[in-house]
């Protein structure tokens, strides 16, 4: 009897302990508790409006140059979301300081394919006498064009024959703005959080591709997401794939995502890595004491212009550079 008595207290003590456990285990002391304050957080993410036409494009630039250098001036940044189109461009300039709308207006006009003389006839609309020639038509429709970019103080003459050398002027000086905007933002630190609209992928067996990826099991999310190193916004996730995050099933490279969901709001930590969750209605928070939820604000550039230094996604990430900002 003293033996059943005894196996029975062991088993009784040995499950209050793993209770005690997994209460503990549900509990996490932050790390950064020194250099940022206990209390309720809210992180905007500002998500600009990337303009499809060209010539709304260039205007969005000359926004874009105003404000990095006031971001440069106060030592300032913020949270800025992006979308996959304005990363294509920004690479595409900095590659070569050109869009991809402007190739056919730096080629020789000599070598002017068909598309390119049709892409540049829907760009420029003037009148010119066609009675000088193919080449020399549109060698002062590209001159037109670069003129109008660049706002050159001097004029377009209609009656001019312009040279490859007045196009290599002007392609210069734009170059040389641009490399100049480039200067200001590499000085910048940019706290981007690109946006992924379309998550999902329709190709299952693309998945499956991938040999040494995270999950246990399958998903439609797209795989290439996973091995992204940029902070990311994923949009609109299914409740099913809400719960594999939330329950490390599914694992990403990326340090920071923000998942926009219907089921969750708040956060979580896994390896350091931090998952944002936005729009559910269940709150989470990974760290006692520190609440932190996301907002986001659909907005175009000029706005930003009036937008205060807030907190920034990575602050919890990097606190000593919160600090060091506190401290200026």
């Amino acid at each position: 009897m003293y033996k059943y008595i005894l196996l029975l207290v062991l088993a009784l003590s040995t499950t209050g302990c793993t209770g005690i456990s997994k209460i503990k285990e549900r509990s996490h002391s932050a790390p950064f508790v020194k250099e940022i304050k206990k209390g309720d957080y809210e992180l905007t993410l500002y998500s600009i409006n990337y303009p499809e036409k060209y010539e709304e494009k260039i205007k969005f630039y000359n926004d874009f140059d105003i404000l990095m250098r006031k971001l440069l001036v106060y030592d300032s940044t913020i949270n800025i979301m992006y979308s996959q189109e304005f990363k294509d461009d920004i690479i595409h300039l900095k590659n070569s300081y050109i869009l991809p709308e402007e190739v056919a207006f730096l080629k020789s006009a000599s070598e002017l394919s068909q598309v390119d003389r049709d892409n540049i006839d829907k760009k420029v609309i003037i009148k010119l006498d066609e009675k000088i020639g193919r080449t020399q038509y549109y060698l002062n429709k590209q001159v037109y064009f670069w003129k109008k970019i660049m706002k050159s103080d001097k004029k377009f003459n209609s009656g001019m024959n312009y040279t490859e050398l007045d196009k290599e002027k002007l392609v210069l000086q734009m170059e040389d703005k641009r490399k100049n905007l480039f200067k200001i933002v590499e000085q910048v630190e940019l706290n981007l959080i690109l946006k992924i609209e379309e998550p999902y992928t329709d190709n299952k067996n693309e998945y499956w591709q991938e040999k040494d990826i995270y999950i246990d099991r399958a998903t439609d999310l797209t795989p290439k997401i996973f091995r992204k190193q940029g902070y990311l916004y994923l949009n609109s996730i299914k409740e099913r794939d809400v719960k594999k995050i939330m329950g490390n099933q599914l694992k990403f490279d990326s340090k920071i995502v923000v998942v926009e969901n219907k089921l969750y709001n708040g956060y979580t930590v896994s390896d350091g890595k931090y998952i944002f969750f936005y729009g559910g209605k269940y709150g989470v928070n990974y760290y006692d004491g520190y609440n932190l939820e996301i907002k986001v604000k659909e907005v175009f550039l000029k706005d930003l212009l009036n937008i205060d230094e807030e907190f920034l996604i990575d602050d919890f990430l990097k606190p000593k550079s919160y600090k060091e900002r506190q401290e200026k």
